[in-house]
């Protein structure tokens, strides 16, 4: 059996409960500390999945700049720079692997956009560097393109979504570098997106755009 408290106790302890209870309203009037960290909203860059990351520290880089299109477009295509680093594309990939003959440019951009490195080499590449090329390409097979194109500045100039690298040999350090750090990486925006797999052959890319390159 519970004891009961005397009347005059009773009102004593409400009024100390009242006294307590007003001095927590007080606290909570004072303003926020203005210094304290605010975490990122899930629609910020910074917690984005799909955003662009910062470009690595690797001497040479060059990172294109504004927002490049990703629209589809079927049919042949012309680009400003050999060989391009975005931009509009086919609506179909080329399947990344190793290549001995120029591939197309417009299903080429498209395995860039799904997050491949496009090492391309001048046709006349003695074979020791093309190898040297093709050994690259094994270390991430779902993610990298080499192929002989056209044009080109340099010797070798490694290309991803909006970032590409000149280099004169194969066996640059650069080009392990640019490897690790873009390929299969988020930089196209389409953050693992496959691109050997269900990829277009050279045949297959070639019959749609009617063209031998």
């Amino acid at each position: 059996m519970r004891r009961r408290l005397p009347y005059a106790a009773v009102l004593a302890l409400a009024a100390a409960l009242t006294a307590c209870s007003a001095e927590p309203a007080e606290e909570a009037a004072t303003p926020a500390d203005s210094s304290a960290t605010t975490a990122a909203s899930p629609t910020s860059p910074a917690a984005d999945p799909s955003a662009a990351p910062s470009a690595p520290a690797i001497e040479g880089l060059v990172v294109a700049s504004g927002e490049l299109s990703r629209e589809h477009r079927d049919g042949a295509l012309s680009y400003d720079r050999v060989p391009p680093v975005g931009g509009p594309h086919h609506p179909r990939w080329l399947a990344c692997d190793v290549y001995d003959e120029p591939v197309p440019a417009e299903v080429a951009v498209h395995s860039l956009e799904h997050g491949a490195v496009w090492f391309t080499h001048a046709p006349d590449l003695p074979d020791d560097e093309v190898d040297r090329l093709v050994e690259l390409a094994g270390r991430n097979e779902e993610y990298v393109l080499v192929s002989p194109v056209r044009g080109l500045d340099s010797r070798i100039v490694a290309a991803a979504w909006g970032a590409s690298l000149e280099a004169s040999t194969a066996d640059d350090p650069r080009l392990e570098q640019f490897l690790e750090a873009y390929a299969g990486g988020r930089q196209g925006g389409e953050p693992g997106a496959p691109c050997r797999s269900n990829g277009l052959s050279l045949r297959e890319a070639r019959g749609l755009l009617q063209t031998d390159a």
